[in-house]
Formats: structure tokens, sequence, C-alpha cells
């Protein structure tokens, strides 16, 4: 047995505004330049939220109010976030815990799967062995049975065979 493939994902960066995982954070700044910080207008790529805002204020005259495509409370323009810098802390921590305990859930299914596994497993040879064990005690009991019918009994009639010597020597 090898070492197992753990799923550490949970402890890579990840883009605040869309939960996407990364290899590195070079991976999750191009993603923030492509995906959330692109102005919706005219498709320039920024690297910060601060740049994409001052970039709409001056050359399209708009505010902008959130950020593109993030979910939901995460959309925030108030959040100066580049790569991991500027994530909250509680954001990282709930990450960390939320992907342990599936790890860990994960992990403590498989053992009872497993477990489970071999009960049924001890349990299907309890029920071959328990039926092996009638088989022979019901053997035993017939030949027991056959053994009290044959035995000798002096006042029963002997048995008559009527046979017909003709018939036999033409056969």
């Amino acid at each position: 047995m090898g070492r197992k493939n753990r799923d550490l994902s949970y402890l890579k960066p990840f883009c605040f505004y869309c939960d996407k995982t990364f290899k590195n954070e070079v991976y999750l700044h191009q993603h923030q330049k492509a995906k959330h910080f692109t102005c919706q207008r005219c498709f320039k790529k920024f690297s910060s939220c601060d740049s994409l805002k001052n970039h709409v204020e001056s050359a399209h005259h708009e505010v902008l109010t959130k950020i593109p495509n993030a979910t939901g409370d995460r959309s925030d323009i108030k959040n100066k976030i580049f790569g991991m810098q500027g994530v909250p802390r509680v954001e990282i921590e709930k990450r960390i815990r939320k992907g342990a305990e599936e790890y860990w859930t994960k992990i403590l299914s498989a053992q009872y799967q497993q477990r489970r596994k071999e009960n049924k497993q001890r349990m299907k040879q309890n029920k071959e062995i328990s039926k092996k064990e009638n088989q022979q005690d019901v053997k035993i009991d017939n030949e027991k049975e056959e053994v009290e019918q044959h035995e000798y009994n002096p006042e029963a009639k002997p048995i008559s065979f009527d046979l017909d010597y003709e018939q036999l020597q033409k056969q």
C-alpha cells in the first residue's frame, strides 16, 4: 500500500469572489484579472478592484457598485482583495474548518463502510457454518431413524418374496 492521496484543496489559494481553488497564487491572480477585474464595457483587465473602479469612473463616467461575476454577499466593492491578500481571516478559517470536516467525514465514513462490509462477511460465514451444522444434525437424525426402522424385531412377520423363476430365466 502506498501513501493515500489526500484532498488538501481547502489549504490551497482560492478566489474570494467565486470560491474557485487554484494550484498557486499566480493562477489566482490571472483568474481574478480575467473574471472579476475586467471592465464589462471595454473588456480591459486590471490587477485590483480599485484599478477597475477608477477606470470605470474615468473612462465610462459610471459608478461601479459590484465586482463582476462575484457570488452573493462577496460582490461588495469595499473589499480590498488582491489574490489572497485582504481576504478576511474568518473566511479562510471557515474554509479550512469546512475542508477538514469534509475530509474527516469521508475518512470516517470509509472506515465505517469497511467495518460494515467485514461484519456482513462474518455474518454470512456464521450462517454458512450453522447451516452446515444443521445439515449434519439432520443427516445424523435421518441415519438414526433408518437404523431404528431396520432393527431386528422378532415379532415381525418375515418378508416374503413371490418370485416367478420362469420369468427371471426368460430375461
